[in-house]
């Protein structure tokens, strides 16, 4: 499966740089054939895990092969085609050397690493396997499968690969596809040079049939009900016996380009030809929040005046609702899982990975951070390609927007001649809220200075913030005085460029890594919330000499580096694995995945695939899922529960997600975190 994986992403980035204008993700299919393997050490199915399963973990020097069922319920799900003996295979450590189990209500014992299990306790369909036990279990490998499987050549080696169909089987998609877009299918017969296959296509109110012959190794496409969600199962009909081999499987969209996006696009990059680049990110910025969007309190006047004759991107999501993967996807071009800096603890950038910084340094540029965040530090090797790095919360925990102002003075004095990309990472509206007068008390009169009383408001419990709307209220106030003083911070920035004779010669960038929840749907912050308020963030983007222009289509942080790439000729390594697009190409409906953390190393995720929007916690079951209309209701106020096949098709888009990312195999090393980094993180609350 890994080959199919590498050699498909491979192949995206041929054709999607090509002038045919395709462009090819891998898209794999569910394998319906009663054989389930058990990923011990990665999230890809999840689905399959039911109870007190500790997490995998996924980085650094603690990922192991291994995963634990703690003290308590818990067990196992499969499907099985055919009510057919079974052969449960696991290898495990446990005290008492056996361990007790139920299957489907019937009580059994496994004692060495093979169990047979009768066909009258298997049943067609789901079947759920119960661990009874009274102290915890760690598991080294679990697979069941039909016995019928031992009979077949390698079959211990042909389980574990997810590209390999047992017959009798099929194959099972769920997908909305976008415009111009289809599954492309090549499957490897095994020693058959034809066969004929069964395409059933379901949508809520449509369903289609159809047979199709096909040649080994012969790529095909397959021919969707347009604009629908629907599940997608391909049959093959009076195959009984052995197996077949899925070579490649991939969603394929035609891309159509405008002329007038081609002309915009050379017209860019003649401007942006030699130079500057300033990233100006303010931590946990809301797009709602700010004055051009349409925000009553006069909360950003300098961003305001900069957002005139500029890009703006109305409706930007960040891929992470969390510093540290979000900035590792700023840096990278690709999703949080890709990257694999995605905790605290147990990861830092690959020291093989390609940064924007590595990449405007090969192209004999100055480049320079400074940061008021140890999560975009170099603890986590984000340091990596910056020729100037400075750190201010090392000796400031709570760094003040203002400390930016005289290292970016001299950042600049450093870079000399060269054209310079600059990266300003500061802390404000992030919390504490410790902003200086007149700022404290612009919009709230409850606390007249800096209390220790302030940061008990923040841990408030879900029920304290439903309850009190004037605690609500006063979160929301202080968050905008915040953002009003980095806004204060932000218009000196600009002054800075505009007294060295630099405005004409710098693009300036205006983002932020992630939003902030206040209290809307009983929450506040960001890392665990994937509700809009926490992904939707401002993008704002000045080129000197273009006019300027609003676009409301979606993009995500990833197309700002593909973007970048592209107008400055920058040798981006990562177009196979990136989800980003070019920014200045609109109109194209997407896919949209974010990750989120969540308690006990579990993650989040939020699917979305407009109008519908899928929200799911780890560990996996249906009441850690919400499912939203964004169309009808915006708010994001009440879960739909009467849309399965929408539901699944959002879920399976998750998991080869997830697929993908784990055959990226990175060494990712824990991080070199010091006392002032740990220090610094628990002033901003992340400790």
């Amino acid at each position: 499966m890994k080959k199919i994986l590498l050699s498909l992403l491979l192949l995206s980035l041929l054709v999607s740089c090509g002038s045919e204008g395709v462009h090819k993700r891998v898209f794999l299919p569910d394998t319906i054939d009663g054989v389930t393997t058990f990923p011990l050490t990665d999230h890809t199915k999840e689905a399959n895990f039911a109870g007190n399963w500790e997490a995998p973990v996924l980085t650094g020097k603690k990922k192991g092969k291994t995963r634990k069922l703690s003290k308590g319920s818990g067990g196992l799900k499969f499907i099985s085609i055919a009510q057919e003996k079974y052969i449960l295979d696991i290898i495990f450590s446990s005290p008492d050397k056996k361990i007790d189990f139920l299957l489907n209500g019937s009580e059994l014992e496994l004692a060495g690493t093979k169990k047979f299990l009768n066909k009258k306790l298997i049943r067609e369909g789901e079947n759920f396997i119960s661990f009874i036990h009274k102290k915890g279990l760690n598991f080294n490998n679990i697979s069941i499968f039909p016995k019928r499987i031992l009979r077949i050549k390698n079959y211990s080696e042909l389980i574990k690969d997810e590209s390999i169909l047992f017959l009798p089987g099929s194959l099972r998609y769920f997908v909305k596809p976008i415009e111009n877009e289809y599954i492309s299918l090549k499957l490897d017969l095994n020693q058959r040079k034809k066969v004929e296959l069964n395409v059933h296509l379901k949508a809520e109110n449509e369903t289609r049939e159809y047979r199709k012959k096909i040649e080994s190794n012969e790529i095909f496409e397959l021919e969707l009900l347009k604009g629908k969600f629907q599940e997608v199962v391909i049959s093959l009909p009076g195959l009984k016996k052995g197996f077949l081999k899925i070579a490649e499987s991939s969603l394929v969209r035609r891309k159509h380009f405008r002329k007038k996006d081609e002309d915009r696009i050379k017209e860019v990059k003649y401007l942006v030809k030699g130079k500057n680049l300033l990233f100006i990110l303010l931590d946990a910025t809301r797009n709602d929040r700010t004055g051009y969007s349409g925000y009553t309190r006069r909360t950003t006047p300098n961003i305001d005046k900069f957002s005139i004759n500029s890009l703006v991107f109305s409706n930007c999501y960040s891929e992470a609702s969390y510093t540290l993967a979000s900035t590792g996807t700023l840096l990278t071009g690709l999703p949080p899982d890709f990257h694999g800096v995605i905790s605290s603890f147990y990861s830092s950038l690959n020291k093989k990975m390609v940064t924007l910084a590595d990449m405007f340094r090969s192209k004999d540029y100055f480049t320079g951070a400074i940061s008021a965040n140890p999560h975009f530090g170099k603890a986590y090797k984000f340091d990596r390609g910056f020729t100037k790095f400075a750190e201010l919360f090392f000796n400031n925990p709570v760094v003040q927007a203002e400390e930016f102002l005289k290292p970016f003075e001299n950042m600049l004095d450093n870079s000399g001649d060269k054209p310079f990309f600059v990266y300003l990472h500061l802390r404000e509206p992030h919390d504490p809220f410790a902003m200086p007068q007149p700022f404290f008390t612009k919009f709230q009169d409850q606390f007249s200075e800096v209390s220790n009383n302030i940061p008990s408001i923040f841990r408030g419990s879900r029920r304290e913030y439903e309850k009190n709307r004037e605690i609500r209220s006063l979160l929301g106030k202080l968050y905008d005085g915040n953002l009003a003083y980095a806004d204060m911070i932000f218009g000196k920035i600009i002054d800075i460029l505009n007294r060295r004779g630099l405005s004409s010669k710098t693009i300036v960038v205006f983002l932020s890594d992630h939003g902030e929840a206040i209290g809307e749907h009983g929450v506040y912050g960001h890392g665990h919330v994937l509700y809009q308020q926490s992904m939707r963030i401002p993008l704002v983007i000045k080129i000197p000499g273009l006019n300027g222009n609003t676009y409301d289509s979606q993009v995500i942080t990833s197309d700002l580096v593909r973007t970048l790439s592209d107008i400055f000729l920058l040798p981006y390594p990562y177009k196979m694995n990136s989800y980003g697009r070019n920014m200045l190409i609109q109109g194209t409906e997407r896919r949209l995945i974010v990750r989120s953390i969540n308690a006990f190393n579990y993650p989040g995720y939020m699917v979305q695939q407009y109008p519908y929007k899928l929200i799911i916690h780890f560990p996996y079951n249906d009441s850690t899922m919400e499912l939203f209309n964004l169309k009808t209701d915006p708010g994001e106020n009440h879960s739909i529960r009467d849309k399965p096949l929408i539901k699944k098709t959002l879920l399976f888009y998750l998991f080869n997600h997830l697929r993908s990312a784990s055959e990226i195999k990175q060494e990712i090393a824990n991080p070199e975190l010091r006392k002032n980094d740990v220090k610094s993180l628990e002033s901003l609350g992340y400790l």
